[in-house]
């Protein structure tokens, strides 16, 4: 198969689990690097292969394809443990990544420590009536402590005769939090557990950044993958009902070490209604038998947590404002599917305010989502798009409805999933994507 020779990055552009797991698997093949850039194990993708689902949380889905090289890069927290048990999972299924995975020396480590001060921090939260909903994964806590300086990077690991100075300082401030509670490990249980957890990984460590820049010089084609999304960015989303990394086309160039340049095109991926995980703005949410109803049909359960999500129309203000922020050149819109058999179908195009006016600006403050209403524009349902391999022939309404939903945006439509399994969707034609799959 000929490989790409566009440099690639695919980014979610609501609040998570758009579906670009799908993606990447299905543009994988064509690609010699896949890099995953930011997050940690909060993310996870699933890949549908032959109706067999797989989950895959830190480990780039190009890991099922034998041709591609994995990277991750030095914008990602990683729990090792976790990272060991998806390696062991993936190769009972047949993928092995020896000899293929190269792990940012920079990268850092979410230790024990980090995952008892974030459950903490939530459980003091939900008491004051602050809680964020986080997946209690330690993210946060190691991405707060790279920034305070008490972070460990995987290249920390190579060196044992001071892996318990590097680490005392953040252990010794989650300590004096939490005091001598329960549950938390001691310095030396946390640093033997780390270089015997690490020991296999070794090899695998390295400089992520030399890589991928060598790897740009001699024309090699190279996939990114987003992790979470743009209105989970720590910058652009709905602060503070956001994640710890930049998830947006920035996350990519500090994440990597790579230069704008090394960039050619951005495909953004978004369902084609919206889900949220925990706390947060959501006005679009639909709180009735039709949220229900999606939240069944999509199978929306978080693939890390299971936790149930929620459901509501497109949100066509913050797709566009994702839009702009991480200037996508095509649209992938997922689970069209889903919509499939509704009476009729709701497009949010914009935000009814408190003084009766329409805006489509997203405010920059918590307090100012609640007087919002979602202005809703409605279509005549349809009865399948199930397995549709071309857009063309879609139901009139369904055509309609994805008409409008890309001019709210002000982005074309590149390629529409209308199913789950990676031959149940469509390339529209004339598109870079089109160019892309040659």
């Amino acid at each position: 198969m000929s490989q790409a020779r566009t440099n690639l990055a695919i980014l979610g552009l609501q609040w998570g689990d758009e579906g670009k797991g799908k993606v990447v698997d299905l543009l994988s093949p064509r690609f010699r690097q896949v890099v995953r850039f930011q997050g940690g194990n909060n993310a996870g993708h699933t890949v549908v292969v032959d109706g067999q689902s797989i989950a895959l949380h830190q480990v780039p889905s190009g890991a099922l394809h034998p041709g591609c090289f994995l990277v991750v890069g030095n914008g990602v927290v990683l729990n090792l443990e976790v990272f060991q048990q998806e390696l062991d999972r993936l190769k009972a299924r047949g993928f092995d990544l020896a000899g293929r995975l190269l792990l940012s020396d920079k990268a850092h480590l979410i230790l024990p420590h980090h995952i008892a001060l974030d459950l903490w921090r939530e459980a003091r939260a939900d008491k004051l009536g602050s809680k964020i909903g986080t997946t209690g994964r330690g993210i946060g806590p190691a991405y707060e402590m790279k920034a305070s300086r008490m972070g460990i990077r995987l290249g920390d690991l190579r060196h044992p005769e001071v892996l318990a100075d590097r680490i005392r300082p953040g252990f010794e401030e989650v300590r004096l939090r939490l005091g001598d509670r329960e549950g938390l490990p001691t310095l030396q249980a946390i640093v033997d557990g780390a270089l015997k957890t690490a020991e296999p990984f070794l090899p695998f460590i390295g400089d992520a950044q030399g890589h991928l820049l060598a790897a740009w010089e001699r024309g090699d084609s190279i996939l990114f993958e987003g992790a979470q999304a743009t209105l989970l960015d720590i910058d652009h989303g709905t602060y503070p009902y956001v994640t710890s990394s930049s998830c947006s086309l920035g996350g990519l160039f500090t994440g990597t070490g790579l230069p704008p340049k090394a960039l050619d095109k951005v495909l953004g991926i978004a369902k084609a209604y919206t889900t949220r995980v925990g706390a947060g703005p959501f006005p679009a949410e639909l709180l009735d038998a039709t949220g229900d109803r999606l939240r069944e049909a999509g199978r929306e359960f978080g693939t890390t947590t299971g936790r149930p999500r929620r459901c509501g129309w497109f949100d066509a203000p913050i797709t566009a404002h994702a839009c702009r922020t991480n200037g996508v050149d095509g649209l992938a819109i997922m689970k069209l599917d889903v919509l499939d058999g509704l009476d009729e179908v709701g497009l949010v195009v914009g935000y009814r305010t408190g003084e009766g006016g329409v805006t489509t600006r997203l405010p920059s403050c918590a307090a100012e989502w609640a007087d919002l209403k979602p202005e809703v524009k409605r279509f005549k349902g349809w009865a399948s798009t199930r397995g549709f391999t071309d857009h063309r022939q879609l139901p009139p309404q369904a055509q309609a409805y994805l008409e409008a939903l890309s001019e709210a945006v002000e982005v074309p439509i590149a390629y529409l999933s209308t199913g789950p399994d990676r031959t149940e969707g469509c390339v529209y034609p004339g598109t870079f994507l089109e160019t892309l799959l040659g």
